[in-house]
């Protein structure tokens, strides 16, 4: 075979008899063929595109790939029939298949009814508050979000919550301690603007130099130790030799033992460079980036006392699914990092002198921000920075603790029967914690399983309704928009992949075989690319069963994301026009689109032909 994959492909092309008009859809089944080693090398692409580097690899794959074929045929004699044209590129539409689509539709059509009338019973949004709050939380606009939210909101009426993309609109390249590299801490479709290196510590215990020494040489070692472990030329001499010895961490891990170390040191964000090339954050960026911050988030005045940014992840183990369970926002992570960073840029002086000179924007010098993680798996929430928190917030933070355990209880008693546990046994806090270390359990949460909808409105729209843990709720609103350039950044972004992801849960549910990745009892984890179902074969490209199935009955229905926003349709229209990944979405049907007119109830559906249909 030629060197050049591009010249292999079109010899080989030639001695299949493949006219130029079948080869582009033949190529495309080809690689729906192998589509999980497709897929992983079009993200390793596509990750390299992002930082401006060119790779051909998945042309490699599809030379290889085509040569099989081309083996094939000449071994056995096979000849491709004259209509493999028509063959590559049928898309037939049988009485069943339309059946099918017209009960997708009336099932769609009976959760609108459930949606727009929850939406329809809230009150007027964009009002300003009347009297300020002690509190604001904003936490990401996932669905599992919005069982805490509603919790945390039902303690005081002196908390408000707000929704927005988990990332906070910090877009970052975290670099933990000690490592050279990072990964992307933002949504799939951005680059990382900046890199943010781990030292600062929070908290730490005894000589803070030699504590961040010990853990450069402990990560260090963990970090060649893992190597060593997964490497294919150790992996059985390890199991041979090492086994017995691994017993001790195998019982620590398996009751939940945490590291001494894990409890002492907490790494925060240092934004100043010192030297480290290409880390932190400029002064002229930081404030920038607050400002965009604030603006997208609603949160310009009437700042509370404390305002918290609460990202969120997951606490599973031996769960080659976990990413599947933290933050889409933040590239599959948890959005820890992002919201540390974000609170270290609103709480420096500099920055919030520049926002109040230059923008208008003043940040009341008792406000502070504050970082906490939420764990979806336990839904308790950590809080970061307890040490730096004036004295004079003292009783303000006290109280917000009390309010987010009380809240926590309250969301894993609504969460109890979905994961098959008694919401008034005494010791449920427990039986979920032991779920999240338990290596055995192969649906430790439901994660997104549910999600249907996507709402971007005032939370004045939904605060009074109860959701079920079943929509992406973006705070938006429209009144303080002057410029309208908030529906571009929601649709393009949060939307998309809120998108993605009900799409994964769409098809892991309706077609286990083809988008799924089938039973993770049998799984074997292909180094950290992705699992295999058995001992070979391809990478699997969906959820696993356990995901979307509760070993009786489907948890997940299988409804296109329902996209409800709360805006002009001349700026809906205006971000579809501008963007043609948006466009398709609408057009194709792979999503719904409706949109509430002035501060009513949703009152207009977006058509394939991309006119509006007024709703009833």
């Amino acid at each position: 075979m030629p060197s050049d994959p591009n010249v292999a492909i079109a010899q080989l092309l030639d001695r299949c008899g493949l006219s130029p008009e079948a080869s582009e859809d033949f190529l495309h089944k080809l690689l729906f063929s192998i589509r999980g080693w497709a897929g992983r090398v079009q993200y390793e692409v596509r990750e390299k595109m992002l930082y401006g580097e060119s790779d051909q690899s998945l042309i490699d794959l599809l030379a290889i790939r085509l040569a099989y074929d081309v083996a094939l045929i000449q071994c056995g004699g096979y000849v491709l029939p004259p209509n493999v044209m028509e063959e590559a590129t049928a898309n037939p539409v049988g009485l069943q298949n339309l059946s099918l689509f017209v009960w997708q539709l009336a099932h769609e059509q009976s959760w609108q009814r459930q949606l727009f009338a929850a939406l329809g019973n809230g009150v007027n949004g964009g009002q300003p508050n009347s009297t300020r709050k002690t509190t604001q939380a904003v936490f990401c606009i996932d669905v599992r979000s919005e069982v805490f939210r509603r919790a945390l909101e039902s303690r005081s009426a002196e908390i408000e919550t707000i929704g927005f993309a988990g990332f906070f609109g910090v877009a970052i390249e975290q670099v933990p301690f000690g490592k050279e590299k990072g990964g992307s801490r933002c949504p799939a479709l951005l680059t990382p603007a900046f890199r943010v290196r781990e030292g600062r510590t929070v908290g730490a215990v005894g000589d803070e130099a030699k504590a961040l020494q010990r853990k450069k040489v402990a990560d260090r070692l963990s970090g060649s130790w893992s190597s060593f472990k997964s490497a294919a030329i150790s992996s059985l001499a390890f199991v041979e030799t090492a086994g017995l010895a691994y017993g001790p961490c195998l019982i620590g891990e398996a009751f939940g033992m945490e590291s001494r170390s894990e409890k002492r040191l907490q790494l925060g964000p240092v934004l100043d460079s010192n030297g480290h090339g290409g880390c932190g954050i400029a002064p002229e960026a930081r404030v920038a980036t607050a400002l965009g911050a604030l603006t997208h988030m609603g949160v310009k005045m009437d700042f509370a006392r404390i305002v918290l940014l609460c990202g969120h992840g997951s606490a599973t183990r031996n769960n080659p699914y976990g990413s599947g369970l933290d933050c889409g926002a933040c590239g599959g992570h948890a959005g820890d990092a992002n919201a540390r960073v974000a609170v270290a840029i609103l709480n420096d002086p500099y920055v919030r002198a520049s926002l109040a000179a230059d923008h208008g924007i003043e940040i009341p010098s008792d406000t502070w921000f504050l970082a906490g993680p939420h764990n979806t798996t336990t839904d308790a929430v950590t809080l970061f920075g307890l040490a730096e928190v004036p004295t004079t917030h003292g009783a303000d933070l006290a109280l917000l603790r009390q309010q987010l355990e009380e809240a926590g209880t309250c969301a894993r008693q609504e969460r109890a029967a979905g994961l098959g546990l008694v919401a008034s046994d005494p010791t449920l806090d427990r039986r979920i914690r032991t779920k999240s270390q338990d290596w055995s359990e192969v649906r430790p949460e439901w994660g997104l399983a549910g999600n249907a909808a996507f709402v971007a409105a005032p939370r004045a729209r939904t605060k009074h309704a109860n959701l079920g843990g079943r929509v992406l709720l973006h705070n938006y609103d429209h009144n303080a928009d002057v410029e309208k350039k908030t529906p571009e950044l929601i649709m393009v972004a949060p939307m998309v992949v809120a998108n993605w992801i009900n799409l994964q849960y769409f098809g892991s549910t309706v077609n286990q075989a083809a988008f799924g990745s089938g039973d993770k009892v049998t799984h074997n984890v292909v180094g950290a690319m992705g699992v295999c179902q058995g001992n070979g074969g391809d990478l699997l490209p969906g959820l696993p069963l356990q995901s979307v199935h509760d070993g009786k009955n489907w948890v997940h229905e299988p409804l296109r994301l329902h996209v409800v926003i709360e805006a002009p349709r001349e700026a809906i229209d205006s971000v579809m026009a501008n963007h043609r990944q948006v466009h398709d979405l609408v057009v194709g049907g792979w999503l719904l689109l409706f949109a509430i007119k002035e501060e009513g109830a949703v009152t207009y559906r977006c058509l394939p032909d991309g006119k509006w249909l007024p709703i009833a």
